[in-house]
């Protein structure tokens, strides 16, 4: 069952951002959904629950910053997204990589994710498989990193893009994830998906 967060105004209802599982940290301008009581939180709500409490193409960008690691479907996360973004909208994802040491710390963790997680449901990349008719994506961006994948906070930085060992695993994604992963572990992968609808 889901509720809206008192105090949340007409104007953050219709807005065009979501911050899918915002917890404490909801970006500025976004609405923030999630199953905890937080001030932050605009709209509480089981995200495993669907559907989520939004209309169709609701949204023009959708951000997921290590929410859909913590879901029991991903499949069907990613047709809610879908759902809810407006044709030609996106979606950027921050996860887990399954090499990461903080997959491994968090209890609450179902899920960790590849180069090619996203790759199910993109019609621009070339795998033999679709696990959804409806979700329908094209990939835009990924990449992985040694630290933040995905910089939302500008005053952050990352050694590691500097000194190009990002950049040299990113050129290489096979070969490092079959062979280095577990030797030079990675810590979360990003993704940029553009929304393809009829």
């Amino acid at each position: 069952m889901s509720a809206i967060a008192a105090g949340v105004t007409e104007e953050k209802a219709v807005a065009k951002k979501l911050d899918v599982g915002c917890g404490s940290r909801k970006l500025p301008g976004f609405v923030g959904i999630d199953n905890m009581v937080s001030p932050e939180v605009d709209v509480i709500h089981d995200l495993n629950v669907y559907p989520w409490p939004f209309a169709h193409d609701s949204f023009n960008h959708v951000v997921c910053r290590h929410s859909l690691s913590h879901l029991d479907d991903i499949v069907a996360a990613m047709e809610e997204l879908h759902r809810i973004t407006a044709p030609g909208g996106f979606i950027e994802i921050v996860a887990p990589h399954f090499s990461s040491d903080n997959y491994f710390t968090d209890v609450t963790h179902r899920r960790a994710f590849g180069y090619r997680s996203m790759d199910y449901f993109c019609v621009n990349r070339p795998f033999l498989y679709r696990y959804s008719e409806t979700a329908v994506f094209k990939l835009a961006e990924v990449r992985l990193s040694f630290l933040q994948a995905k910089v939302f906070d500008e005053k952050k930085r990352n050694p590691f893009q500097w000194f190009g060992l990002e950049w040299m695993i990113n050129k290489t994604p096979r070969f490092y994830e079959h062979f280095l992963a577990f030797i030079l572990r990675a810590n979360e992968v990003y993704f940029r998906l553009e929304v393809v609808k009829p």
